[in-house]
């Protein structure tokens, strides 16, 4: 794949990739001029997560004048009962300025497309609580803080539910948090009643979306 493909554009993501962002930015294969994160898990509080994603696109609009702006977001990120017709591209629509988005249904489905998911998952990925190494820092603030519950909403929610929980790991994770932050995983199989299970990925599709959507924004 391309090195040095995103010159002259500028990033806007959900800070739930952060890890695999940075990661592609040391690795030397993202350059773009500047990178925006909204809050992770924000998701959960759609207001929230419209009112940080407008923030970042004005501050992107002013510091990169002149340059491409891709937004790392996944389709079916923003979901609202009081608008159940609004999503992440009406929101960028509705913006304006010919805005570019990532193809990806959510965060974890730029990292593994619906075919990998049901091959990772013996063909049960409905089943299965995606996660990756920032829903792995987030989840607290997620399910905790924003969606306020506490453990008889998880018990509610996750066993019988879900079979397990998978981690894609795309940044070789697992030994870190098996040898040193065991705990760490202990407290998110105690909390949701999941196994919780490391799968090592490839950042092969997210680097490949990202270089399309680089692709689109010198078409137009």
């Amino acid at each position: 794949m391309t090195e040095g493909s995103f010159e002259n554009t500028c990033l806007i993501s959900c800070a739930m990739l952060h890890p695999e962002i940075n990661h592609l930015e040391q690795s030397g294969f993202l350059n773009a001029e500047k990178i925006y994160f909204t809050p992770a898990g924000l998701h959960a509080l759609p207001d929230k997560l419209e009112e940080n994603l407008l923030d970042r696109l004005s501050k992107a609009e002013n510091d990169c004048s002149g340059q491409e702006i891709i937004v790392v977001y996944g389709k079916k990120c923003f979901v609202s009962t009081d608008e159940p017709l609004k999503r992440i591209d009406t929101i960028l629509a509705d913006y304006g300025g010919g805005l570019i988005r990532v193809e990806g249904e959510y965060g974890y489905d730029m990292l593994a497309g619906l075919d990998q998911r049901q091959e990772i998952s013996s063909g049960r990925q409905d089943k299965i609580l995606w996660f990756t190494p920032g829903w792995l820092s987030n989840w607290k603030t997620v399910f905790q803080h924003y969606f306020g519950w506490d453990h008889a909403d998880a018990n509610a929610n996750f066993p019988g539910f879900y079979d397990k929980i998978i981690v894609l790991d795309t940044i070789g994770i697992e030994e870190d948090y098996m040898i040193n932050r065991a705990e760490e995983i202990l407290e998110l199989f105690d909390w949701t009643g999941l196994m919780v299970e490391f799968y090592p990925i490839t950042l092969d599709r997210f680097k490949g979306l990202l270089l399309e959507a680089a692709d689109r924004t010198n078409q137009h």
